[in-house]
C-alpha cells in the first residue's frame, strides 16, 4: 500500500478527530436513537416523529359500575368506558376498567443534508519534489481544520439562528453591555438569566445547557459584576461523546463554549471558494441551547488522492486530491423551544473577513510601502490590491468607500486600481494620502476588504 492510498484510507478516521479537537459545535455531535445516519441514500438523513398521548386514570377490577363508568365529574375523563380496555372476567358484560387506551403515532421524516461540498487541489510534482512531500503529507490536515471545520461550525450557527423568532419568544435583537441596563442596552447577566429562565420553563436541564458565544461577551462576562458580587463563573469540566475531555468555563452550572465572530454570524452565504456573511448578516451575540436539541450530521463522502501516473490530465503531471463532504443540521420540531439567540446590531462584515495592512515610509519623497498584512480569518489566498482616496464625494468616483466583500473586481488594473507586493515602495506626489485595501481571490471575487475607512498610510516626509 503507497503513502496516498494510507492517507486516503485513514482521512475519514482523522476528520473525525479533527472535529472533536477544533470544532466548536463538535459538543453537539452526540448521536440520536432518533435519527437514521446510514446513509443508505446518499446527503439524506431519517428522523423520527413521535407523538403519544399523556397517562389516565386507572380503574381497578371489578370497581363499583356506577364509580367506573359513571363516576363525579371531578374524576379526569369521567364516563368515556369505551377508552379503557376490558378484563378477560368483564368481556362478556361488556364492562371496562384497568388501564386507559392510549395512541401512538411515530413517522419517519427524510430530510436532505443541507450542503454539498467539495474541492479538488492539484499539486505539481516538482512543487512536491522540492518540498520533499510536505504539501501532500499536510495539506489534507490543514484543509480540514482552517477550511472545512470553521465553514461547517458557521453553518451550523446560521442555521441555529434561523429556527428561532421574536414572535416566538426564542430569539433577541440586543446590544449587549457588561455595565446596568440602560441606554438601550441589557446586561450580559441579566440576558443569560432570562433565557436560562425560558429554558428551564421548557423543562431543560441546566446541565444540558450549553451557551456558545463570541468573544466579545467573554469580555463583558469578566468584567460584570452581580448585585456587588461577583458572578458565578468558574473553571469545569467537560467531556464529549467522543471521550475527548477538556476545560470550559460556566456560568451557573452553563457551559460556556467562546466562538471566533468568523464562524458566529447570521445569514451565511456559501460561496466558489469557502464562506462569508451576507448582505445583512449580524455578528451573534450567544446560543444558548440544550445539547439534546441540535442534531448535526456530517459524512465524508469521498477522499481520494492520485499520484502523477493517475491524475489522467493531458499536460499535468503532480498529484490530485478530490474532497468532498456532506453535512448538514436539524432541529426537531418539539426540540424547537430549547433553543434561544441574541443576536446584535454590529454587521457581520466588519467582524470577519477584514484585511489589516502595515505600511512605511518609502525611499523616495512621499513615498510609501507595504510592510505587512494579515486577514481574518488567517490564511486568505489571494492577490492584494488598492485605490487611493481621492477626498471627493462624487457618485462615480472608483470605490470610493471601499471594496464591496464578495463583490467581483471590477475597473482597470493601473488606473482604477493597483497591485501590490509586500515590501513593494509605491511613489507618490503629494503627502497625507489614504487608500483602500481588499484581497482578490483566482476568480476576481473580493474575499476580504479593509473597510469603509481609508486606511493612513506612513509616508516618507
Amino acid at each position: 500500500m503507497n503513502s496516498f492510498e494510507v492517507i486516503t484510507k485513514y482521512l475519514p478516521q482523522a476528520v473525525d478527530k479533527y472535529f472533536y479537537e477544533d470544532a466548536k459545535t463538535a459538543v453537539l455531535e452526540k448521536g440520536s436513537k432518533f435519527i437514521d445516519v446510514k446513509f443508505d441514500e446518499t446527503g439524506y438523513v431519517k428522523i423520527l416523529d413521535i407523538l403519544m398521548d399523556g397517562l389516565s386514570d386507572y380503574y381497578q377490577t371489578q370497581q363499583d359500575t356506577v364509580d367506573r363508568i359513571a363516576p363525579s365529574s371531578t374524576r379526569p375523563g369521567a364516563g368515556i368506558q369505551a377508552d379503557y380496555a376490558a378484563y378477560a372476567g368483564n368481556v362478556s358484560s361488556g364492562s371496562r376498567d384497568g388501564f386507559a387506551i392510549g395512541g401512538v403515532s411515530n413517522q419517519w421524516e427524510i430530510l436532505r443534508l443541507q450542503y454539498v461540498r467539495g474541492r479538488q487541489f492539484r499539486i505539481d510534482y516538482i512543487a512536491d519534489e522540492e518540498t520533499a512531500g510536505a504539501i501532500i503529507g499536510n495539506i489534507a490536515e490543514e484543509f480540514v481544520r482552517t477550511k472545512v471545520i470553521p465553514e461547517v461550525d458557521a453553518t451550523r450557527f446560521s442555521f441555529i439562528v434561523d429556527k428561532t423568532s421574536v414572535s416566538l419568544g426564542n430569539r433577541h435583537s440586543e446590544s449587549l453591555t457588561a455595565a446596568a441596563t440602560g441606554g438601550g442596552s441589557i446586561n450580559i447577566l441579566e440576558a443569560l438569566n432570562r433565557d436560562a429562565e425560558w429554558m428551564s420553563e421548557h423543562e431543560v436541564d441546566k446541565e444540558d445547557m450549553v451557551v456558545f458565544h463570541n468573544p466579545a461577551v467573554t469580555t463583558m462576562l469578566m468584567a460584570t459584576k452581580e448585585n456587588g458580587i461577583v458572578k458565578p463563573l468558574y473553571q469545569g469540566d467537560f467531556k464529549s461523546e467522543a471521550g475527548i475531555s477538556f476545560k470550559v468555563k460556566k456560568y451557573n452550572e452553563m457551559n460556556l463554549i467562546e466562538v471566533p465572530s468568523n464562524r458566529f454570524f447570521s445569514e451565511i452565504l456559501l460561496s466558489q471558494n469557502g464562506y462569508r456573511p451576507s448582505s445583512g448578516s449580524k455578528t451573534i451575540n450567544y446560543i444558548m441551547c440544550s445539547l439534546k436539541a441540535i442534531v448535526p450530521v456530517r459524512k465524508l463522502e469521498y477522499q481520494k488522492i492520485y499520484g502523477p501516473e493517475q491524475s489522467g490530465l493531458a499536460g499535468f503531471h503532480g498529484y490530485l486530491m478530490n474532497f468532498l463532504i456532506y453535512h448538514g443540521c436539524f432541529v426537531p420540531k418539539n426540540k424547537m423551544p430549547a433553543v434561544v439567540a441574541s443576536l446584535s446590531s454590529v454587521d457581520a462584515s466588519t467582524k470577519t473577513f477584514t484585511l489589516a495592512v502595515q505600511t512605511a515610509p518609502g525611499a523616495a519623497q512621499y513615498g510609501w510601502k507595504l510592510v505587512t498584512y494579515f486577514t481574518n480569518p488567517a490564511g486568505l489566498r489571494g492577490s492584494l490590491v488598492f485605490i487611493e482616496e481621492d477626498g471627493t464625494a462624487a457618485s462615480d468616483t472608483y470605490k470610493k468607500d471601499g471594496f464591496p466583500l464578495g463583490a467581483t473586481l471590477t475597473g482597470t488594473a493601473g488606473t482604477d486600481y493597483k497591485l501590490i507586493n509586500v515590501g513593494q515602495d509605491v511613489t507618490e506626489a503629494a503627502g497625507s494620502v489614504k487608500a483602500f485595501f481588499a484581497l482578490v481571490d483566482a476568480r476576481g471575487v473580493i474575499i476580504a476588504t479593509s473597510g469603509s475607512t481609508a486606511v493612513s498610510l506612513e509616508q516618507h516626509a
